[in-house]
């Protein structure tokens, strides 16, 4: 392995304990409000992805439009009002 996969395996580790952490906070917030989370990051998950397909230029330049959607909807990012 070179350096270079080493710091893309640790950054993926990282983001994977991170979207563990939010996953975990999201299924106990939605227990409490009788929601069901996963629906709830579907709808978010689809708004973003029309977003940023319709705005390319949101997409951050080291992310897919799909891995930056799929970001914002693991946090519930509320998606732009100009959308």
């Amino acid at each position: 392995m070179t350096q270079q996969d080493d710091a893309i395996g640790s950054r993926l580790s990282r983001i994977e304990a991170r979207l563990a952490r939010i996953e975990e906070l999201l299924l106990s917030a939605g227990v409490g409000q009788g929601q069901n989370p996963s629906a709830t990051q579907e709808q978010c998950y689809e708004a973003w992805i029309n977003y940023l397909n319709n705005t390319p230029e949101a997409v951050e330049a080291h992310l897919t439009a799909h891995e930056m959607a799929a970001l914002k909807a693991s946090i519930n990012a509320q998606v732009p009002s100009d959308s």
